[in-house]
Parts: C-alpha cells; sequence; structure tokens
C-alpha cells in the first residue's frame, strides 16, 4: 500500500513539475516574443525619426559661388541666384560661358524663383577642356548638386548646345519642365532627336524664323514630342542668348514666354 502510495506521489510529482516547466517554456516564449515586437516597434520610430530628421534638416542654398563634381571626375563651377525652392538650371550656348546667362538668372531671381548657372567643362572657371560629347553629364552633375537642397520644382532651361543637353537628360530624369533656346535637334554626338520622345514634363521650344537652323530643329523636335508642349518661332535673325543683346524687344518677349512656361507648370 505504502509502495502505490509512493509510485503515485512521484507521479504526481513528475507531472506537475513537467506542467510547471512548460508553462514557464510558454511564458518565456511569450515575453521573447513581446520584447521582438518592441524591439521591431522602436526601429520602425528610429527609422520613421531619421526620415522626419533628413526631410527636415534639407540644406537652403546661398547665394553666389558654388562647385560640384561631375560621375567622371570634372570640377564644374557654378552660380546661384535668388532663394526659395523651384529651381532652374540655366545651361549655355557655344562659345559663351555662364555669364551669359547672369542678367537673365537675376530676372528669375526677382520673380521667385532659384537659377543655378554653371560651366561646361572646358569653359569658364570649369575644369577639364571642351568635350560636346560629354555635356550632358555635366548638366546631370548640377541636378545632383541640387538634390541636396530643397526642391519643390526644378526646371531646365538651355540654349543652343545647353538647350541640346537638357532635352537629353530631362528624357532621363525627373524633372517639371524643360525650355529649349535655339537647340540643335543634334550636336556633335549628342542627338536630342532620339531622346525627346521619351521627356513625359511639358516642353517649351524658342527659335528665331530667321536662325533658320534652329528654328527647323526647333519645329522637328516639337513634332516629335509629347504633349504638353509650345512653340515659339520669333521673328528676328538672333541665336541662343545673343537674342538678349541683339534684339532687346524679341528678348523681353523670351523673358515672359518662359516665365508664364514656370508660373503655369
Amino acid at each position: 500500500m505504502i509502495k502505490k502510495i509512493l509510485i503515485l506521489l512521484i507521479t504526481f510529482t513528475l507531472i506537475l513539475s513537467f506542467t510547471l516547466f512548460g508553462c514557464k517554456e510558454e511564458v518565456a516564449e511569450e515575453e521573447e516574443t513581446i520584447e521582438e515586437e518592441a524591439e521591431a516597434t522602436d526601429e520602425e520610430s528610429v527609422q520613421e525619426e531619421t526620415e522626419e530628421t533628413a526631410e527636415e534638416i534639407k540644406l537652403q542654398a546661398s547665394e553666389g559661388e558654388v562647385s560640384f563634381k561631375t560621375e567622371d571626375g570634372i570640377n564644374i563651377n557654378g552660380n546661384i541666384f535668388g532663394t526659395g525652392n523651384k529651381w532652374i538650371i540655366l545651361s549655355h550656348m557655344y562659345p559663351t560661358d555662364q555669364t551669359s546667362w547672369f542678367d537673365f538668372a537675376q530676372y528669375l531671381a526677382e520673380n521667385g524663383y532659384i537659377v543655378l548657372t554653371y560651366d561646361f567643362r572646358g569653359y569658364g572657371k570649369s575644369g577639364g577642356s571642351r568635350d560636346i560629347s560629354n555635356i550632358d553629364k555635366d548638366l546631370e552633375a548640377a541636378i545632383v548638386f541640387i538634390s541636396q537642397y530643397d526642391s519643390e520644382k526644378i526646371f531646365l532651361m538651355g540654349a543652343s548646345m545647353g538647350g541640346t543637353a537638357s532635352l537629353i537628360v530631362a528624357a532621363r530624369e525627373y524633372i517639371d519642365g524643360v525650355i529649349s533656346l535655339s537647340s540643335p535637334d543634334e550636336m556633335d554626338s549628342l542627338s536630342a532627336l532620339d531622346e525627346v520622345e521619351d521627356i513625359d514634363a511639358p516642353i517649351l521650344f524658342i527659335a528665331s524664323q530667321g536662325d533658320e537652323d534652329a528654328a527647323a530643329s526647333a519645329e522637328s523636335l516639337f513634332d516629335m514630342s509629347l504633349e504638353p508642349k509650345e512653340i515659339e518661332i520669333l521673328d528676328g535673325n538672333s541665336h541662343g542668348t545673343f537674342i538678349f543683346e541683339e534684339e532687346p524687344e524679341n528678348g523681353e518677349i523670351v523673358k515672359q514666354l518662359v516665365l508664364d512656361f514656370l508660373d503655369s507648370n
């Protein structure tokens, strides 16, 4: 009898031990799960806070001279005009440099835009040698440069070869609009004809009737591009930014056309 009682006690003890051990394991597993969920929540919170902080600390650009590098290591010189977060990058024509845009850049700045002018490689204060086949890289570097700043919108505008580069880069990058002033449809190894149909941003083409090659290019590019698009062929003969010096009346028309385009997009 005593032996049976001992066996029952031992059995009961073992059952109780296994039960308690199992409960402890379940509790431990639940605690571990809670800790993992808490850690994951903390990580998500930290990530969200980091992203919010990154947005809050976007730099505000200051007016004046700047520099930046292209993907192939060329040092590019530029200047910033104005303040705000609606950017226009102005690309110059051959054989001038960024100074050909300075008066127009100041006009845009006075009308609420922030403007970046720059010298293509080998021009003005930029490094490297002149190489039209790579000027699209210089413009792409300019876009990367301003990405560190607060930018609600980014527009591209170029004169002659600068316009060709602007159209080509607009087909590759997300921008809010592009303006072509007297731009050849092809220049050196750069072909805007091959790229323009891939632009999904609004486009404005401007050229002078007497600048026959530029006018013909504007019409060809306009025909191949997608909506929304506009074209203005002006009376006169001037090419690119020379229009502001040689034909002031047409220069004023160009200023208003550009400002209307920017304001509406």
